[in-house]
């Protein structure tokens, strides 16, 4: 039995987990890119949409690595949805910090993020849709970074837009995952 077949056999008990993650995070990536004025300035609609992607996403991505109990990126999935609940619980908790302290919590929370999603493609061998998952880590680096390194300007106008667009490419790439291992297991 080759390494992507195995995989796929561990994947297949939580498709579903993985499917309900992508298509939430394309929710809200779609609902954060659309809402008034959350592309231009990060309004508290904006702050609290965010934040509930953050938890919500975590939840689920947290539920998932438990759910597959044999596959060795458990961890780095639990560790990533652990780091999307904490950066979540802690917008919510404390939006009187104001936007830049918001944006400083959601860049850091992409950049773990993406780091951990990393990891997570490296434990996938050869998969058809294995790159968008490494692109959307790649894209969460690199817009966790570009906000972080223009704090405090870009508290405004990246915030909604830059997590936006990640989310709703994480959420492709999983939905992609969870239709592939389905989908391949089902014919195994």
């Amino acid at each position: 039995m080759d390494a992507m077949s195995d995989l796929r056999g561990k994947l297949h008990q939580s498709w579903g987990w993985l499917l309900a993650l992508g298509l939430v995070l394309m929710l809200f990536g779609g609902l954060i890119l659309t809402t008034p004025l959350g592309v231009v300035t990060a309004t508290l609609t904006t702050e609290i949409w965010i934040a509930a992607a953050l938890v919500v996403g975590g939840v689920l991505q947290l539920a998932h690595g438990l759910k597959a109990k044999d596959w060795n990126g458990r961890i780095w999935q639990m560790l990533g949805g652990i780091v999307f609940i904490f950066g979540g619980v802690l917008a919510f908790v404390y939006p009187q910090l104001g936007l830049e302290s918001l944006t400083l919590i959601v860049a850091a929370t992409l950049v773990i993020q993406g780091v951990t999603s990393l990891l997570v493609s490296g434990g996938i061998p050869e998969w058809t849709g294995r790159k968008w998952l490494i692109l959307s880590a790649v894209l969460s680096i690199v817009a966790g970074l570009l906000v972080l390194f223009d704090l405090p300007s870009s508290a405004g106008w990246t915030l909604g837009t830059i997590v936006g667009a990640v989310l709703l490419l994480q959420g492709v790439s999983l939905t992609l995952l969870g239709l592939e291992v389905r989908r391949t297991s089902a014919s195994a």
